[in-house]
This record gives C-alpha cells, structure tokens and sequence, in this order.
C-alpha cells in the first residue's frame, strides 16, 4: 500500500497568526516539523512509499526531505497547480502514481500513531473513515451511519446532526479517482473529497468508519499549535 500526503495548501489561515510564515505542514510540532512527524508514522506502520502533493514553498519541502532516504521511506512529489480547487482536485493529481487501495492524509493533522495502525486493521470493506466525536462539529464534515458503515457525508451542516466529524485520515479505493472526475464544485468553489466519496457509496460501495479515541487536531490558530506542542511534549 502507498501513502498519499496533502501538503499543497496556500497555508492562508496560517500565515494570519503573527510570526507564522511557512507552509503549515512544516510548522514545527515539539521542535519537529509536522510533516516529518507524519511520514515517520506511516514508516513505523510498515509503509515505506509516500507520494506528497505539493505546491506552496514546494521547494522548501522538496529539499527538506529529497527523496526520503534519510528517512527510510522512498518519496515522490506531484505538484497541485491550484491549490484553490480543493482536496478532490488535490487527490486527482496522484492518479497515475496508484494501482490500487491508498492511504491517505491531509498533511496539516496532527494525531496519535496508533489511529494509523487502527485504519490499517479494518478490512472487508472499499474504504476507511476516521472520524472524531467533537462537541462542537460546526467546522467539519460529519458522517451519518447504519451500524458500522458510513451513508451520508454532510459538510459543515449549519445544524449538527451528527457529532461524529470527518478527520483528514482515510483509507481509498482506486476507483476514488473516477469519482473526483463525476465530482461537481461545490459553494466554496472547490472540488471536495467528502462529495467524491459520497458518490461512491451511492453507487454501492461500502465505507466502514473508525472513531478515533485518543489525540487528532487540526490546529487553526496559534492557540492550538501551544496546545498540541505541551500535549506531545508531554506524550514524549
């Protein structure tokens, strides 16, 4: 299995909070920027090849990382040219890099190692959910379920209906690509991955879910990242 890394954002939200200039998966998490912290997860769950979707100061993580071998992985880079066109269109980009089922992650989460090697267990299915019970879901996309597999994905419901929220881990099936192709822009003006997975389970295919129990973030100011770095200090 390969994994696939979202690390093109134009880091917009970031770059507002004072001090804070840089691609945000390579903000530093406990002296480690984020998006080695994430490629040595997926390493130490047995994953060894990693594509990385770049595009915003891709040259800063190009020479960070080269070719993985300083890090026991072997990577790849493919770049978004607009970052704009969403997570889908972000997705898109690897599809001639992917002969079968993918994990991937949005590069700008932090989380614990273990929801990594829980995704990798689940089987008997096309795809893997991870989602979050949050109080306050409002942000994110939450899911509706019949028993153990996912049916509806609903983006930032103005009511909450569910409080289980899509997190940026997944594991996909090939035919993901397909789907982005039949995906239609949304309001925001961007093609979104939840849109080209609900086609797919409209069309049969079946996607269990797994409901993370221990730390996942995805920091939106700089009050979060303090957080994140006393927690993982702490778990250290």
């Amino acid at each position: 299995m390969k994994a696939v890394i979202l690390s093109a954002g134009l880091s917009i939200r970031m770059r507002e909070i004072k001090g804070i200039d840089e691609q945000k998966t390579m903000i530093k998490y406990s002296e480690k920027p984020l998006l080695q912290r994430n490629i040595e997860i997926i390493r130490d769950n047995g994953i060894k090849d990693i594509i990385i979707v770049v595009n915003y100061m891709k040259n800063v993580i190009k020479n960070y990382f080269g070719n993985g071998e300083k890090f026991n992985v072997n990577i790849e880079y493919v770049e978004q040219e607009n970052p704009k066109k969403g997570t889908a269109n972000a997705v898109l980009c690897v599809e001639s890099k992917i002969n079968n089922n993918f994990l991937l992650i949005y590069g700008d989460n932090v989380f614990d190692s273990k929801i990594i090697s829980n995704i990798l267990k689940i089987n008997d299915c096309d795809g893997v959910l991870c989602v979050k019970n949050l109080e306050n879901p409002k942000n994110f996309g939450v899911i509706k379920t019949d028993g153990e597999n996912v049916k509806e994905i609903i983006e930032k419901p103005e009511k909450i209906i569910s409080n289980l929220a899509l997190t940026g881990i997944f594991i996909l099936p090939i035919e993901i690509f397909e789907s982005i192709k039949k995906t239609k822009i949304s309001k925001r003006g961007e093609y979104e991955l939840p849109e080209s997975i609900q086609i797919l389970i409209n069309e049969g295919f079946k996607f269990k879910f797994i409901e993370i129990d221990n730390y996942w973030f995805d920091p939106r100011n700089e009050e979060e990242i303090n957080e994140i770095n006393l927690l993982l200090k702490l778990n250290h």
